[in-house]
Order: C-alpha cells, then structure tokens, then sequence
C-alpha cells in the first residue's frame, strides 16, 4: 500500500493550465529506456532469487521504492536540462542569424553530448567554426561537428562529443574442463550519466547454478546503476536480496571497475575479488580490496578505491581461476609485462591461453581475463560528410 501511495502522489498531481507542456522527444525516449530497464530489473530478481522461493517483501519493495524515486528524479532532471540548453543554443544561433528549422538533443551528459541541428541554408566555414565555438561554450566540453546534405535548402548537422579518452576492451574465458559454460561472468555497460560499468563475478562452484548466479547478480546491478543509484547502494541492495532468500547458503564474487569518462577516473569495488593489475609505464600496480564475497553478510561496509586515470592506463581483471595457477602474484605480473604490448584483444587471449598451458592444458576452474585499455584521443574539427 505504501509503494501504491508513493506511486499516486508521484503521477496523480496535474499541472497548471499555464505550465502544462508535450512532453519532448528526449524525454519520452528517456522515460521508453528506463521502464525497459525496469522490466530486465525484475526478470533478473526473479531468475536471482529462484523460481518459487520466497523472500521478504519489505526487501523487494524498498528495492522498487528507490527505483521508482530515481527514475522520477532523472527524467524531471533531463526535462530540465534539455529546455535550459535548447532555448540557449536558439537564442546564441539567433545572434549569428543562423536560422535553425529544428534541433533534436538525444543526449546532454558530459563527454556523451549528441544533437542534430537542420539549419535553412548551407553554413559557410567560417560560420560552422562560429556555431561549433558557441556550442562548445554552452556545454564547456570540445565537439565534433559534420555536416551533411538534405533535400532542398537545409542542411543537417550532427553533434558529438570528441571525447578526449577512448576505452577499449576484451575478455577471454573458459569455463571448467574446458566446458563452455563458465561460473565466470562478466559485464560492460556505458551508461548515458557518463559512467563506464565493468564487472566480473565468480558463482560459487561450477557449471550451470554458478553461471546463472553470476550472471543474473550482474544485470541486476546493471539495472540499478543505470537508474543512477550509487555503487555502494546496489551492492547493498544485492547483499540484501541474497541473504533474505530462502536458498541454500551460497555466495558470489564481484569486482567492479567503474570509470567516470568526465572525470577521468575509476572506482574500484572488490568483494571477494583477485587484485587488479594496473599497468603504467611498464609498472604494475595492484589495486586491492579485502571484503567478503556478496551473501555472507548482509551488513557488510562497502568500500573502494580510487584511482586517477592517465593516457594509456591498462586495467586487467581476473578470477581466481587464473591467479590460482601462479606460484605467487609475481609471477602473474611478470607474464603480463611481457605480453603488454599487444592489443587488448589479444593480450587478454594470450594470458588465458599462458594461463592453461602452465597446467599442460588441464583447467581445474572457471578462468576469465579482462583487459581494459584507457586511450587520449585528438580533438577532431568540424568536418563535411562525404
């Protein structure tokens, strides 16, 4: 009754006369995505907690209060936002007379900035300069302009923004005996607020149960940070979900990289979880964390650890499939300084490979390697499509 109540004072007000407005595109589109999200939260509840078990409902209706509130909160945020810049960027073409017959904003997040402008006529280089400068301005980060041709007199032009990072990554897995399924899953989502999520989780055990533990754990974690709930605040939330159902006692990994693409930086949360390898300059750093794997306690303190990226940062992360085979973690870094040079594609293919021949070919566990590499870009001027 309470979440009914909640959801009531929440849609049922109607606006004034005066202040009553369409909804926009953006927002609509924005409101389509978090309610798809919404639904892949719940499917992947309902595959976490077990078909037919049951659960408190307390911990399920917190779980959708919280959703709820931050899905409203962001979509009146974005609403906001997006009529704020859009009157600006009128008013600043205005002065230019620039005549714009249209401006479609798809996205206003730092680094993620994407729009469409259809202006009367072919813009000349110097004016296209002007409008990237002034665009620049208002969203105080470096754009990439280029125009394409329409029918009749108008002309398109696109928006981005050059970002001055470029992420890239790869992972190699293989499950037990060489099986195909792997207790080993792993995510990578870029989310619209400018965050990179990245994540491995080991299911306890082998084959099939561990596969769906890890995985399902991970889209739900997905499905909450793309409300733009914190990290802490969905590990907790995930604690909450495994301690309080009624299952056997089982538990799970997880290592989480979260990177802030405005800021430039990771944040790293680690339950359970084998060290990270950063690799700077030919140094390897580790970056570790001691906290128990998710279901062994539900009132565990989540921590993490910061770390300020720099111009082709590598982050590798494993299971402890592969740092078990190792004498000692030296002996992990030393392979991987020799490999380091390659693409992350095949220097995550190579150490798994590396990995499975110091055994002669025999694979006692679950192994993943994901190699993530964090790369400066040029700054790109507007340009014309050809």
């Amino acid at each position: 009754m309470e979440l009914v109540s909640k959801m009531k004072k929440t849609f049922s007000p109607r606006p004034k006369r005066e202040a009553k407005e369409k909804l926009n595109i953006y927002t609509i589109s924005q409101l389509f995505n978090q309610l798809v999200n919404f639904q892949q939260l719940i499917k992947s509840m309902y595959e976490f907690i077990g078909h037919g078990q049951l659960i408190k409902v307390d911990v399920i209706m917190d779980c959708i209060r919280m959703v709820i509130d931050q899905m409203m909160q962001s979509i009146m945020y974005d609403r906001h936002d997006f009529e704020l810049q859009l009157n600006r960027i009128k008013e600043e073409l205005d002065k230019l007379h620039v005549r714009c017959a249209d401006i479609k904003i798809k996205s206003l997040y730092p680094r993620l900035i994407k729009m469409d402008l259809v202006i009367n006529s072919p813009p000349k280089e110097l004016t296209l300069l002007s409008i990237q400068t002034i665009l620049e301005s208002i969203m105080n980060e470096p754009l990439r302009l280029i125009v394409e041709k329409t029918k009749g007199k108008q002309t398109k032009i696109k928006v981005y923004s050059s970002n001055l990072f470029n992420i890239d990554h790869a992972v190699s897995y293989v499950g037990k005996d060489g099986n195909k399924i792997s207790g080993d899953s792993y995510m990578y989502e870029n989310f619209s607020n400018g965050q990179t999520f990245i994540a491995i989780s080991d299911g306890m055990g082998n084959g099939e149960a561990a596969h769906k533990e890890s995985s399902e754990a991970l889209k739900i974690l997905k499905c909450l940070l793309s409300f733009n709930i914190p990290v802490k605040t969905a590990i907790q939330t995930l604690q909450q979900l495994r301690q309080h159902s009624n299952t056997e006692e089982r538990f799970f990994s997880l290592d989480i990289c979260m990177i802030d693409r405005e800021r430039q930086r990771a944040m790293f949360y680690k339950n359970g979880a084998t060290p990270t390898f950063l690799v700077r300059d030919h140094q390897i750093e580790l970056i570790n964390l001691a906290q128990l794997p998710v279901g062994v306690m539900v009132d565990q303190v989540v921590d993490h650890v910061t770390l300020n990226l720099e111009d082709n940062d590598i982050l590798i992360m494993c299971s402890d499939g592969i740092i078990e085979q190792y004498g000692n973690i030296e002996q992990l870094k030393q392979t991987i300084l020799y490999q380091v040079d390659k693409t992350p594609k095949v220097l995550a293919k190579s150490l798994l490979q590396l990995t499975v021949n110091k055994n002669k070919g025999k694979i006692k566990d679950d192994m993943m390697v994901l190699v993530v590499q964090y790369r400066r870009q040029s700054i790109v001027q507007a340009q014309y499509a050809s």
